[in-house]
């Protein structure tokens, strides 16, 4: 079957963020089928940086934590 995992972060941090996608697949060794990215702003942030969405779809018995 086909899950769906969302991992978030912020635009200005994409390295920690990728780091911590690629622990999550060596972890539990999934077969990832698609990565999609998506990005937020939110208009008068105080952060200066909008929100870094990852949805991960990988194949696997169950859903994985």
């Amino acid at each position: 079957m086909v899950f769906i995992r969302t991992f978030k972060g912020y635009e200005d941090k994409t390295l920690e963020l990728d780091n911590t996608i690629n622990q999550w697949i060596l972890q539990q060794r999934v077969k990832v089928v698609d990565i999609k990215p998506s990005l937020s702003h939110e208009s008068g942030a105080r952060s200066g940086s909008g929100d870094l969405l990852y949805t991960v779809l990988y194949e696997a018995e169950k859903p994985l934590p």
